[in-house]
């Protein structure tokens, strides 16, 4: 669908095009009229091609009775005539709905339908280019409808690009990141989330359906530990003052800030349909990441684990488990010590803090690196080999004369 010089070669003029499609819709055995011919003749005799083809396009629905081999060349003969139309949008959209109409009755069309798509999508004129809207949610609704996800989601890259080219407004294109959001939901919620993401961003002013989604979504999702690029959108900021102290949390929080919220919010959290069970979880995670940068010596005990979590020590070890597969901490469990030791953590904020914090390591990192070269830069002739004995054995070392 990507492509950017797009030719469509047709070898007959429009009216044997219009002839063409009347004689195979006369000869369909569900159309017991037969008028299409003589109609369409009468359209070309006062030379009417618009009516023609909005006569053709109202009774494009008797393609469903075709077969399989039959079905694109006849679909291309009609894309061809679009290209003709004083009204083309409003053709392309007819022609859309007529589509979507025929796969929902013969499924065995989809890969033809969307075949078809694609090449309209492609031969859309550039004095008509916003008509690739119509067109592209035409193919999002038969691809997730008919579990062709796997054909759409490659294109996802290449959607601002079309709907800028087409010169498709704001709202507009809001509305369908809306819409694709919503349909690929059951397919990748990630994705789903970065549709709906990208939608509330182009509305800083509202606080409609869109932006509540997307704040239940990041709450309730097990998934969705960072909150950095949601919580400062200037719609979000417009939320009730509830929802801004959750995702203050959720954003940089510890376990007893969110049951505080709760308590004072139950009946609030009931409302939004956030889901508390989810959330407590979620939060237990995050608390372990929090404890995990503030360490001391990069090691937290199970007994301290527990008592900020509120839980049992004996539940310590599967906590961990969780937060190590949610990717926001590394490390190694000891049962004997009944510690944890950490070997990468994830901050949750990044402020003056954890920038302080930041310099000091790197201070240290850079201090251990000045040392190793110097200690390498020194001649061999340096060093020495030391000897002694312990326990019957005899011991060898390395040594730096001064």
């Amino acid at each position: 669908m990507e492509a950017s010089d797009f030719v469509l070669v047709v070898d007959s003029s429009v009216e044997e095009q219009v002839e063409e499609l009347a004689v195979f819709l006369d000869q369909v055995e569900a159309n017991q009229e037969k008028n299409v011919l003589a109609s369409c003749k009468q359209f070309l005799a006062s030379e009417n091609i618009n009516e023609a083809l909005s006569f053709l396009l109202n009774r494009l629905s008797l393609l469903s009775q075709i077969s399989e081999k039959e079905f694109e060349p006849m679909m291309n003969v009609f894309v061809s005539l679009l290209q003709e139309s004083t009204t083309y949008e409003e053709h392309v959209v007819k022609f859309c709905q007529a589509l979507e109409s025929i796969v929902e009755q013969n499924t065995s069309f989809v890969p033809f339908a969307l075949s078809v798509l694609s090449t309209l999508f492609n031969a859309s004129i550039k004095d008509h280019q916003h008509a690739r809207l119509h067109i592209l949610n035409s193919v999002v609704t038969i691809t997730t409808r008919f579990n062709y996800y796997q054909l759409l989601s490659p294109y996802f890259v290449y959607f601002p690009e079309w709907l800028h080219e087409a010169g498709v407004s704001v709202s507009d294109q809001r509305a369908f990141y809306v819409f694709v959001s919503k349909v690929i939901q059951s397919y990748d919620e990630e994705q789903s989330f970065a549709f709906l993401l990208e939608a509330v961003k182009m509305a800083p002013s509202s606080t409609d359906e869109a932006v509540r989604e997307l704040v239940q979504h990041a709450v309730n999702s097990p998934k969705y530990f960072f909150y950095d690029d949601i919580v400062t959108l200037p719609a979000i900021q417009q939320l009730e003052q509830a929802t801004l102290q959750l995702l203050g949390i959720l954003s940089g929080g510890m376990i007893e800030d969110f049951f505080s919220w709760m308590d004072a919010n139950r009946s609030f959290c009931q409302q939004e349909k956030f889901d508390q069970e989810a959330i407590t979880r979620k939060m237990k995670l995050l608390t372990i990441a929090s404890l995990a940068t503030q360490a001391p010596n990069n090691v937290l005990s199970y007994k301290d684990i527990a008592k900020v979590l509120q839980t049992d020590e004996s539940e310590v070890e599967l906590w961990i488990i969780d937060v190590i597969r949610a990717g926001l901490v590394e490390g190694r469990m000891s049962q004997l010590n009944q510690t944890f030791l950490i070997h990468r953590s994830s901050y949750r904020v990044f402020g003056k803090h954890e920038w302080i914090s930041l310099h000091e390591k790197l201070a240290k990192w850079s201090s251990s690196l000045q040392y190793m070269l110097q200690v390498m830069d020194q001649p061999l002739s340096n060093f020495t080999l030391a000897t002694s004995r312990k326990g019957g054995r005899e011991h060898a070392g390395i040594s730096a004369s001064e």
